[in-house]
């Protein structure tokens, strides 16, 4: 039943290219002009690369890295939003060095992602824009990543791309490594076969129901926001393309955040037929645009919304339909899938687009391992979407994770997989392979599985995902290690101890709570200083905000006999409030309206008579109220000089805050503002120096603004991993 060919589509055209670079020089051949990426930056401007220049724009960086690294080396990618890091991407591969994507880099700060990713493969070089090296203080790396050489590859001479010869690599060569974790502790490169990318490639391909790139006489369209070093916005918005000669549009990730209705407004402008997010990118749009701007786009076109790389609300599609009806889209274009990283992106889909498929089971019996169907009006009925099907040979087993028996339809099991797009297993973690990527079935012959360490079950050949086997945390679309946030934790102040990291859903959102124990010698400690300290090595190291912090009484921890700390258990104890919480920390809805300093009386027309230093005053008084209420910070720990670091601002909270900033101000502000001060002080004189500017009055050097790097960057969101 599972694992079937579909129907009468073929993969063997596939099978006549067996390496990406294959790829790319087939399509400079079959359409050497044919633009194959458009990219629009934050400020609207856009760039675009036609196949041919692609591919020269590659060998010129292949050429420069031919000089430098050695076959099978590897080159840490570390790109602000653009085509930039495509041209290095595929340079990689001309030059069979094995590309690593890395976060997006951020002006003045530490890379501690690319740092610990940069540590466990070891790159020979990285790659980058030459306005990172501009921005970028090497000296706040860590001492490898600062000695690695860091190379620009915007300002290569092309011309030395004519004498290059690419070096020959098969299918069965690596063709980059994807890291799947945000961790500080434990880093999981999964590698990529190029074998493995063309199988994942043609999968996307049939369940999608595109026509394979010879058969295309126009180019069709494609809208994708998701940053490049994501799983999905790497291959799903830049390889899948190029391999079905579809002309892909690149968003900026920060303008979806900032301005989530201009991904719909691109999907609008182009008719494009494809694009889609995680389920936290269709809440976001929801709630960030007006029935009149929906009235406005013309959705007519998009025929395939896909949606994974997290759980899938049948609450968000059933609201995102109902909203955007008017905008002409269509509730069966949806296409809900599942995938990871480890089976380089998609494991099971449609046979093309079609209404979400729910079933509604009991949520009691479900805590059995047990699947059974209910009305929806069932007082314990819990409604979850399938995620379609095995694709192009893929088997799929629903496995009991102990006995590692094979489960009957019906049966909540771990959900194992097989078949060619599996992955070759995770970079320098030969122990974690063997018990993960070379699993076998207690009552089947002894092939190779894949441990996903997801739970569901199969019902009417669906999968449904219902939760998770391992303890992954999985917030805005994002791989979240607990363990990794647990060592956070104990390492952010010396009176916590043991402790446990989960997700709980509040408002239909994944939000993470942190409950640790504190040390016996530390119970007198000053317990709001702890918490402060936790809250801010969290969003420092994972660029994530926790809804709670809980201190609890030492051994009161939910523990193993052996000693292992029972996360499941200790979420349970929160929700029925059974912990021995000593002190704790939450945030705090807070709806009181905050006055617009555009909108106060006589405001805006005494400005060209303040003299900046009262400005800036005024400035600081109204933006430190705004920051205690919007951002949930502790009035107390709200002073002018405390550094923004330490109050707790996610990534996503500083785009909300810096649009925001945007309205309230009256002003135009560069994206990303707040993380270029370092205080309110110094943010407050530069939005005063904005004000006065913007009223045609001249500072006259007396406002000494922090220093402002214009470039591109966006917030770690993503690296939203399946």
């Amino acid at each position: 039943m599972h694992g079937k060919h579909l129907g009468n589509y073929s993969s063997s055209h596939s099978l006549s290219m067996g390496t990406l670079t294959e790829l790319l020089d087939k399509r400079v051949e079959q359409f050497s002009d044919r633009v194959a990426y458009v990219y629009e930056d934050e400020k609207g401007n856009t760039s675009e690369l036609t196949c041919r220049q692609l591919r020269d724009r590659s060998l010129a960086v292949a050429s420069q890295l031919s000089k430098q690294a050695d076959v099978g080396d590897r080159a840490l990618l570390v790109y602000p939003p653009g085509l930039d890091f495509i041209s290095s991407f595929f340079g990689c591969l001309y030059a069979g060095i094995l590309p690593v994507p890395a976060t997006y880099p951020k002006p003045r700060r530490p890379l501690p992602r690319a740092d610990i990713i940069a540590m466990d493969c070891q790159p020979k070089l990285v790659l980058t824009h030459s306005s990172v090296l501009e921005g970028l203080n090497l000296e706040e790396q860590s001492p490898y990543l600062a000695n690695v050489p860091w190379e620009a590859t915007d300002i290569l001479d092309e011309s030395s791309a004519k004498e290059f010869v690419p070096i020959e690599r098969t299918s069965q060569d690596l063709a980059f490594l994807q890291y799947t974790s945000g961790s500080t502790l434990e880093p999981r490169g999964v590698m990529v076969s190029h074998q493995n990318i063309l199988h994942n490639l043609e999968s996307i391909r049939v369940g999608f129901e595109m026509a394979p790139a010879e058969e295309n006489d126009h180019a069709p369209v494609g809208v994708f926001w998701l940053p490049a070093y994501h799983d999905m916005g790497l291959i799903g918005g830049i390889l899948c393309p190029i391999y079905v000669g579809v002309t892909s549009y690149l968003l900026a990730p920060n303008t979806f955040l900032r301005q989530p209705g201009r991904w719909l407004e691109l999907i609008s402008e182009t008719k494009a037929e494809i694009s889609g997010a995680p389920n936290f990118g269709y809440e976001l749009v929801m709630q960030k645009t007006t029935p009149a701007e929906r009235e406005k786009l013309d959705l007519q076109n998009w025929r395939l919304a896909f949606c994974g790389a997290e759980p899938i609300k049948l609450e968000t599609l059933q609201d995102f339909a109902t909203a955007f009806s008017a905008s002409g889209f269509r509730q069966d274009a949806y296409y809900p899938c599942y995938g990871m990283a480890e089976v380089t992106l998609l494991v099971t889909g449609g046979r093309g687009p079609a209404e979400p498929k729910v079933l509604f089971i009991d949520r009691g019996q479900l805590a059995n391992h047990k699947a059974i169907p209910v009305e929806s009006s069932h007082e314990l009925a819990q409604a979850v979407v399938g995620c379609g099907v095995s694709l192009d040979g893929q088997t799929i087993r629903i496995v009991e994770p102990r006995t590692r028996q094979v489960l009957p339809d019906g049966d909540v099991g771990e959900i194992w997989v097989r078949g060619g797009s599996v992955a070759c297993g995770y970079w320098n973690q030969e122990d974690l392979n063997q018990e993960t990527f070379r699993a076998t079935l207690a009552d089947e012959e002894p092939e190779e599985f894949l441990r996903t360490g997801d739970l569901g079950f199969i019902w009417e050949e669906n999968i449904f995902v219902t939760g998770r086997l391992k303890d992954l945390i999985i917030i805005r679309g994002r791989n979240h290690y607990p363990q990794d946030i647990e060592h956070t934790v104990r390492q952010a102040h010396n009176a916590v101890d043991l402790g446990a990291a989960f997700s709980v859903v509040e408002d239909q959102q994944e939000q993470l709570v942190v409950v640790h124990q504190i040390r016996r010698e530390s119970r007198k400690a000053d317990m709001d200083e702890v918490l402060q300290a936790i809250r801010k090595s969290i969003v420092s190291e994972h660029e994530l905000d926790p809804s709670h912090i809980l201190l609890i009484r030492p051994v009161s921890l939910p523990m193993t006999t052996s000693g292992k700390v029972q996360r499941n258990r200790c979420r349970e104890q929160f929700l029925a409030g059974e912990l021995a919480v000593i002190s704790e920390w939450h945030v705090a809805a807070n709806d009181q309206p905050i006055e617009s300093l555009s909108d106060k009386p006589g405001f805006l027309e005494s400005i060209p008579s303040f003299p900046p230093p009262q400005l800036s005053e005024e400035v600081l008084r109204w933006l430190i109220q705004w920051l205690t209420q919007r951002a949930n910070i502790n009035p107390e720990a709200m002073q002018a000089d405390t550094p923004f670091a330490e109050l707790g601002i996610d990534s996503l909270s500083a785009v909300e805050i810096s649009q925001d900033l945007d309205q309230v101000l009256g002003l135009q502000l560069p994206p990303m503002v707040i993380w270029s001060f370092p205080s309110s002080a110094a943010l407050s004189e530069y939005l005063a120096e904005q004000l006065l500017l913007d009223h045609g009055e001249s500072t006259n050097g007396q406002i000494k603004s922090g220093e402002f790097v214009a470039e591109e960057t966006s917030p770690d969101i993503t690296s939203v991993e399946s």
